[in-house]
């Protein structure tokens, strides 16, 4: 064997190990970033008075990153952005990012862990950047947030397709596909052994499903009238995401007019504490279950209980609040659970204003409306199609997807120009509702 060919050899063992490593070290992050924003979570539960504390957990997210060096407008965002472009992440990212995301929830801040873990995972695989050849750098970020993210939904399947498709790259050598693979397994391997679970263990398809996918009656009018109600929670998730990110991407704006980061804080937890607060003045109390990851109504939703028709509209106020002011965690989760409260209110509308005689045993299933919502609109939100497909094959089982597809393809369509990310748009398709901080970021 020539010199160089043992060269080879040995920079692909030393790549394969980096793999290894870097998948279990995204597993362990993930369950430390799970049992962080858990405990605050729990915390908030039994004091909701924290609330009036969020600007503070805000101005203390800002310390913590100033402390050590780093910028406060490194976002999802922008994370992607950098590894997209072959750029390197800090590695001080990963402590980061965890501290803010708890103290964000702590003070019933309305974001999630996913995202988070997403900036998590391409931060730790700067620590193993220079350890590998030069041909492989670029692919370790992308396999460590597509690691992150399928430990977090407990699908690795979606966190492999979603370390492409978010980054519209396509797989350049085996390396780069293999990559994802390796430490997807790896870190979900980790994240399972040690008995985490972050979505409700016991999800499973709603039998009324059966009555989609009967291939004998498929063309009798209930099935006719579930698969039109599927495609109207579809066109719902669509519009509520293209009215979301555009939000989203306004109240950034404005709130970026006012200069350093901590303004933005400070007026995003203002109002965010000023809306909890005046609910429970006017015994409006459920409001505050609304703040946090939005796993209880996840949870709720999918065990087919009744939900108020508005949860999803209160659920998506808070979360804009708290992303708009610049507050650190993920928009994942909170997606997640606005397109469950969406979905079952969708299919709560239908059941009531439409005889059983059109929509049969599906019309009745809240779940359902649950289930389809959540990876619609997770489909919306981030212009990733095949992830949320795959995320409800791997959640539900690969039969489910004719069913899913019906609502996933309406909310594509019409939020196609729109995403959270903005690689996750062609770069002819304009730009999308992201961060505007981020174009100001030496200001801070």
């Amino acid at each position: 064997m020539s010199a160089a060919k043992r060269q080879s050899a040995r920079a692909g063992v030393i790549f394969a190990l980096a793999l290894v490593v870097l998948g279990a070290l995204v597993g362990l992050l993930t369950v430390a970033l799970s049992v962080a924003v858990d405990g605050g979570a729990s915390l908030f539960a039994e004091r909701p008075q924290l609330v009036w504390l969020l600007p503070v957990a805000g101005l203390c997210s800002y310390g913590a990153y100033r402390a050590v060096g780093l910028d406060f407008s490194w976002s999802t965002a922008r994370v992607m952005e950098a590894v997209r472009d072959g750029r390197s992440v800090p590695p001080l990212l990963a402590p980061a990012i965890i501290v803010g995301t708890a103290l964000t929830v702590l003070c019933g801040g309305s974001v999630g862990k996913e995202a988070a873990a997403l900036q998590m995972g391409a931060a730790a695989s700067g620590l193993l950047r220079d350890r590998v050849s030069a041909r492989f750098r670029t692919v370790l970020a992308p396999a460590a947030m597509g690691a992150a993210l399928g430990a977090m939904l407990d699908a690795p399947l979606a966190g492999v397709v979603f370390s492409f498709e978010a980054l519209r790259r396509r797989p350049g050598s085996l390396a780069s596909l293999a990559a994802p693979a390796v430490t997807s397994l790896v870190s979900w391997s980790v994240v399972r052994a040690m008995g985490v679970r972050f979505l409700p263990g016991s999800v499973a398809a709603p039998a009324v499903l059966d009555v989609v996918l009967a291939g004998d009656s498929f063309m009798g009018d209930r099935v006719v009238g579930a698969l039109l109600l599927l495609a109207a929670v579809g066109a719902a998730a669509g519009l509520l995401a293209l009215a979301f990110c555009g939000a989203l991407g306004k109240l950034r704006g404005g709130l970026a007019r006012l200069g350093a980061p901590v303004f933005a804080l400070a007026v995003g937890g203002v109002a965010t504490a000023l809306v909890v607060g005046y609910a429970d003045l006017f015994h409006y109390e459920d409001v505050r279950s609304y703040c946090g990851t939005g796993l209880l109504q996840i949870e709720a939703a999918l065990a087919g209980e009744a939900l108020p028709w508005w949860a999803f509209i209160v659920k998506a106020a808070l979360t804009l609040l708290t992303l708009a002011g610049g507050f650190k965690g993920g928009e994942i989760m909170p997606v997640l659970a606005i397109g469950t409260c969406l979905g079952a209110a969708v299919f709560s509308a239908a059941s009531s204003l439409l005889p059983a005689s059109i929509l049969g045993a599906v019309g009745a299933s809240r779940s359902l409306g649950a289930l389809v919502g959540m990876v619609a609109f997770f489909a919306a939100c981030t212009n990733c199609t095949l992830t949320a497909l795959v995320f409800a094959g791997e959640l539900l089982g690969f039969a489910s997807l004719p069913a899913t597809i019906v609502a996933i393809v309406p909310a594509y369509l019409i939020a196609r120009r729109v995403s959270l990310y903005p690689t996750s748009l062609q770069r002819a398709r304009g730009k999308c509702q992201f961060d505007p901080v981020m174009a100001r970021r030496d200001a801070s």
